[in-house]
């Protein structure tokens, strides 16, 4: 009889076990969840010139974050996601895969010490022969030092102006800019030690992305003696481009 009651106790602590276990799970991926779900939902909602005031902004990712990202063999797509975080704009590198789940993120903050503009304004006579880039998905993306430094100049002119209008599609505001993974695999390539993203204004008045590899805060170290393109642009932005959702 005894052993009747034990075996009873024990199934009930078990069951007990169980449930406890399974609903602090299910609480962490409610935190992890409402964590990431917080950090767009600021976005979306934030009064966008208390962030974005004329100055220029730059994110140096490293290029470990770059290859922690793509270290997956399902990796479809890499997106570059704004976000505020501690009252702060910052930037997430995620990777997807064609059914849109997210296999890796890397966090980015923000850097005031870098001179991206300045640098680029310097190197306006500096040209790239594109023809030297073979892969055409590669290339599409490559800007000239000319045409970066124009869409970061742009940007320090227009987003304290109309910045809902520069962050919005079709009265969306951007959810994130989406690029593909061979082109995230050629700037690994270059060497830097990091791919600066800055924001930019492209010729259709919309904020985009502007890539430039940086070592020890300098492009022009990063980029000596390179023939190749090292500058990119042309991410696209969602909305009104989503693929996935």
């Amino acid at each position: 009889m005894k052993i009747k009651h034990f075996t009873q106790a024990f199934i009930v602590f078990g069951l007990l076990f169980f449930v406890s276990c399974n609903q602090e799970e299910t609480t962490l991926e409610t935190i992890e969840q409402s964590t990431e779900d917080l950090f767009a939902k600021n976005w979306q909602e934030a009064d966008l010139s208390k962030f974005f005031t004329g100055e220029e902004m730059n994110y140096p990712i490293a290029t470990q974050q770059l290859q922690n990202v793509m270290n997956h063999k399902d990796v479809y797509q890499i997106r570059f996601v704004p976000g505020i975080l501690n009252n702060k704009l910052q930037v997430k590198v995620v990777s997807i895969d064609a059914k849109g789940t997210v296999l890796a993120e890397e966090l980015v903050k923000q850097t005031e010490s870098l001179a991206i503009s300045e640098q680029l304004n310097k190197l306006r006579e500096t040209s790239f022969n594109k023809e030297a880039i073979i892969d055409p998905t590669v290339a599409k993306h490559i800007l000239q030092f000319n045409e970066a430094a124009d869409y970061v100049n742009s940007w320090k002119q227009k987003s304290g102006t109309d910045i809902n209008e520069v962050t919005s599609f079709n009265g969306m505001r951007v959810r994130h800019f989406s690029i593909e993974p061979k082109v995230v695999s050629h700037m690994i390539d270059q060497g830097a030690a990091f791919i600066n993203l800055s924001w930019g204004i492209n010729p259709e008045n919309k904020l985009t992305t502007v890539f430039v590899p940086t070592t020890n805060n300098s492009i022009e170290a990063a980029t000596k003696n390179r023939s190749n393109g090292p500058v990119y642009d042309f991410t696209e932005p969602c909305p009104n481009t989503c693929d996935p959702n």
